[in-house]
């Protein structure tokens, strides 16, 4: 083994050799039994310059290790799985799931949002007429009170109401409603 190897595994250890160099060396080193020994030495030089423990039964670690391996029984992975069979079962699964989600929207959404889960069922039946009673009518009347001449002052409370008071922003019926009516002696 020449100098300029042994520098090389040094400059290694040391993180000082550039990445190509590396590469090269790494190679090296499994390939060449006596390179491996003297990597090994200079890791038990390292340890023992930082005071780490040095133990002898380190040395040759990786040489046992690949023996043990080499008399390992070979495992057999087992055979891949088809790729072939199982790309049908993807378009099928996505009509599935499209039909589910069919299925929630027209069934079952309506029952969430509208209530109608809530209302009992009355089965369809003829419908059935009933004799309607004569419209009433009623004569217009701006207030009932015992005192007509609070009429005007109620009129203005309620004019000056609806102007100043704030809306509520809900959408729909107001919670009151404007009376309009006619009086013919007015």
């Amino acid at each position: 083994m020449s100098d300029e190897l042994r520098q090389r595994i040094s400059e290694l250890q040391d993180g000082a050799l550039d990445s190509a160099g590396t590469a090269r060396l790494v190679d090296a080193v499994t390939r060449d039994p006596d390179l491996r020994g003297t990597w090994e030495r200079y890791h038990a030089i390292g340890s023992a310059i930082r005071g780490e423990s040095v133990q002898r039964s380190y040395r040759g670690v990786a040489d046992a290790v690949r023996e043990r391996i080499a008399h390992e029984p070979v495992v057999f992975a087992p055979r891949g799985r088809n790729v072939e069979r199982s790309k049908p079962k993807r378009p099928i699964a996505g009509i599935a799931l499209a039909a589910a989600a069919a299925f929630l929207a027209v069934f079952v959404a309506p029952s969430l949002f509208d209530g109608v889960g809530s209302l009992p069922n009355v089965p369809a039946t003829a419908p059935t007429f009933a004799a309607q009673p004569a419209a009433v009518v009623i004569p217009a009347k701006r207030w009932d009170l015992d005192h007509p001449e609070l009429a005007n002052k109620l009129d203005l409370y309620l004019v000056t109401h609806q102007e100043t008071a704030p809306t509520t922003g809900a959408k729909g019926m107001l919670p009151y409603a404007t009376f309009v009516g006619y009086e013919a002696g007015r």
